[in-house]
């Protein structure tokens, strides 16, 4: 039995690496640790999706309908999907500018897929924007830019918008700079978190 639904290079490599881990004694694993970075980590950007109205929508017009909407829109995106959790979309990008792009092209292909569509039909999605050293692995990410992602998209961002955490921030290329606005200030924890929000062109 094993905590990860896939297998592959990937995943077989960080489970000898755990199973390692777990045999040394304690003041042995942060150097473990240290050790394993440039093999078992990336560095990329995450962006979280997040579904307006998911719970209402479901109790109202039944989970079959909603998976039938979300299947209908997958198809025809283009990022690196790295899973699906309930309602949200979990992707994978090289840099946080390209996150920003991509994203940007997300919400015209959805413009494209809710076209004609009545209301309980249209899809309509928030962003969080993570970026640093993370752990992947098939099907999945792990690390403390997808939870800030996940906060962001998921607790944080209203319809469309797109709101990124200080990494990814601090990640992108200047002419993408120019397009971010101070959004404020959460708590993560104990840590004040200072997120910025990506202003997509007009269209």
């Amino acid at each position: 039995m094993s905590v990860f639904l896939r297998t592959g290079p990937r995943t077989r490599a960080l489970l000898r690496f755990l199973h390692r881990r777990a045999r040394a004694v304690p003041s042995r694993r942060r150097p473990l640790d240290l050790s394993a970075g440039a093999k078992l980590f990336r560095r990329s950007a995450v962006v979280f999706t997040d579904t307006e109205d998911f719970t209402t929508r479901t109790a109202r017009d039944g989970i079959l309908h909603f998976l039938m909407l979300f299947g209908r829109f997958v198809e025809g995106a283009t990022p690196v999907l790295a899973r699906v959790e309930g309602d949200s979309l979990m992707l994978r990008f090289d840099d946080p500018g390209t996150a920003c792009r991509g994203v940007v092209a997300l919400e015209r292909h959805l413009r494209l897929v809710n076209a004609g569509l009545p209301a309980n039909e249209r899809l309509r999605f928030s962003y969080g924007v993570g970026f640093g050293d993370l752990l992947e692995i098939e099907g999945d990410l792990f690390g403390l830019e997808v939870n800030l992602a996940s906060k962001l998209g998921e607790d944080l961002a209203g319809h469309g918008q797109i709101l990124l955490t200080p990494a990814a921030v601090s990640g992108l290329d200047q002419q993408t700079l120019r397009r971010v606005v101070p959004y404020g200030t959460i708590r993560f924890g104990k840590r004040p978190i200072r997120v910025g929000r990506f202003l997509p062109p007009r269209h």
